[in-house]
């Protein structure tokens, strides 16, 4: 495997593979554990964040061929996820099929408060659970 993440058009290539966790089907994050982890897929894959506890930080990048891998962040159900202005606990954020590009990516922290995860850095179209 390589050492590094591939430049893609949008930009992502900081990443190390061995500083990374490659996922696939569902995986459930661990807080502490996988903190600072970033994880890639190239299958479809669903994320379950665990309940915020505060300085923990996640990021996802989407390693699949464009439209074919979607890419689910789901919080604990009494969480949100912070992006684009609003916050609605229990609501997953997508990369969905119709606009993923190989190599969007989204990086989650729980900064200072255990309200909701916020999105520090998203590069990519990615959407809120209606």
């Amino acid at each position: 495997m390589a050492d590094t993440l591939t430049a893609y058009p949008n930009g992502l290539d900081t990443h190390t593979v061995r500083d990374g966790v490659k996922k696939s089907s569902t995986y459930t994050v661990v807080i502490n554990a996988d903190c600072g982890k970033t994880f890639y897929i190239t299958e479809s894959t669903t994320f379950t964040l665990p309940a915020i506890a505060v300085g923990n930080t996640f990021t996802f990048v989407n390693q699949g061929e464009d439209g074919k891998s979607l890419l689910t962040i789901s919080p604990n159900s009494s969480d949100a996820i912070g992006y684009r202005g609003s916050a609605v606990d229990n609501k997953d954020l997508i990369n969905t099929l119709a606009t993923m590009k190989k190599g969007d990516s989204v990086t989650l922290a729980s900064l200072d408060q255990l309200v909701s995860w916020q999105v520090t850095q998203a590069s990519g179209v990615f959407a809120k659970e209606a």
